[in-house]
């Protein structure tokens, strides 16, 4: 085997390769000398945490429910870990209560000089810190770190947040400030808490979230688009001011899931007159794609009224594809009070079948209401 010259020197390449394998060696030795006391540390930590998490329950509620809490006092008495354990169950807590008890809690938080650490770690560089810190905020009802610092939401998890945080607080000035921290300027779709919080921010009055998706909903992503017509499907529409042909003209965009999108939210703004047009109505029953054209079937019969449910009968007849049939006929059995025509004639496995099952679907919550043993 050749010899290798290293800075001068002849060495034996047997030499060399038993430094290298010397030194994986002792790589591997060290990195399983760390892992494994890494390990028993944290089994270690573990197993104390949960043999003091009984008592430290018990001091928890003791005080909860004392006339005087005292929880500085209490504080001051515990180790770091203890502290570490009672604010794991003060997130436990807080999550689960509400009122008096909730209001009592969130002075522990303050003993524990939470919102001081959230408000450090609102600059961290990593969004996960910074949401932890939110989250917190947001559970002890303690907006104040954010509105008195430079805080600005750099995603929209952290935008939801934000908003969550002012919303719990009672410090939202109103709904449009609410919709515009979370729809101004993004570019990128919702979390599933993010589509919660605009739902919660909107449910009480739409009109600022409806304004804003006219404006905008075409300069949205198209995942941002189905989220902001889904939350749309849920809010109480009664509201008589307000645009809609934005929802009207994402009811013919190319995305077929954006046009199903647009049909649910359409179902509850069946009373808008602008939303009768017959050729209308005719293009989005003459949909191209069965999912779209079910969606359709499911607004007229929310719709509900006798126009509606007439134009739903008609196309029903005429459609092949055998899921967007059944969920039309099952919708249209809802609404079986409303029609002239025999739709059993005309309709029949179909009808049939969705009668049967809307029936059985009628008893099994009548027995689910039904009281225990009665």
């Amino acid at each position: 085997m050749a010899d290798v010259v290293v800075f001068g020197y002849v060495v034996p390449v047997v030499v060399i390769l038993v430094a290298v394998a010397l030194v994986v060696g002792l790589s591997i030795a060290v990195s399983f000398y760390l892992t494994v006391s890494l390990s028993v540390y944290r089994s270690v930590k573990r197993t104390r945490r949960d043999r003091i998490r009984p008592d430290l329950r018990s001091g928890l509620l003791d005080h909860l429910f004392a006339e005087e809490p005292d929880w500085e006092g209490w504080v001051a008495s515990l180790t770091t870990v203890e502290r570490e354990v009672v604010e794991s169950l003060l997130d436990e807590y807080l999550r689960e209560l509400d009122g008096q008890e909730a209001e009592t809690l969130r002075g522990l938080g303050e003993a524990l000089g939470i919102p001081e650490r959230a408000a450090e770690r609102l600059s961290h560089r990593d969004v996960y810190t910074r949401l932890d810190a939110l989250t917190w905020l947001t559970l002890l009802e303690h907006p104040e770190p954010v509105r008195e610092s430079s805080f600005e939401p750099k995603t929209p998890r952290e935008r939801a947040a934000a908003v969550s945080l002012l919303e719990a607080s009672g410090q939202l000035p109103d709904v449009a400030t609410g919709v515009s921290m979370l729809l101004d300027g993004t570019d990128e779709q919702f979390t599933v808490f993010g589509q919660d919080t605009l739902y919660r921010i909107a449910r009480n009055d739409p009109r600022p979230l409806l304004q804003t998706a006219s404006d905008e909903y075409d300069a949205w992503p198209e995942p941002l688009l189905a989220q902001v017509l889904a939350v749309c499907a849920h809010l109480e529409t009664s509201v008589r001011e307000g645009e809609l042909k934005w929802l009207t003209a994402a009811l013919e965009t190319e995305n077929e899931a954006i046009r199903a999108a647009a049909a649910d939210a359409l179902g509850s703004f069946g009373w808008r007159a602008s939303l009768r047009d017959q050729v209308f109505l005719e293009r989005a029953t003459a949909d191209p794609s069965p999912r779209v054209r079910a969606a359709v079937y499911q607004m007229l019969a929310a719709w509900g009224d006798r126009e509606a449910i007439s134009i739903l009968l008609f196309a029903l007849i005429e459609e092949e594809n055998p899921r967007a049939l059944t969920l039309g006929t099952t919708a249209l059995v809802g609404r079986r009070d409303r029609i002239d025509t025999d739709a059993a004639a005309v309709l029949g496995d179909a009808w049939a079948w969705s009668a049967e099952h809307a029936a059985y679907d009628r008893r099994a919550r009548e027995r689910s209401a039904e009281p225990v043993g009665g």
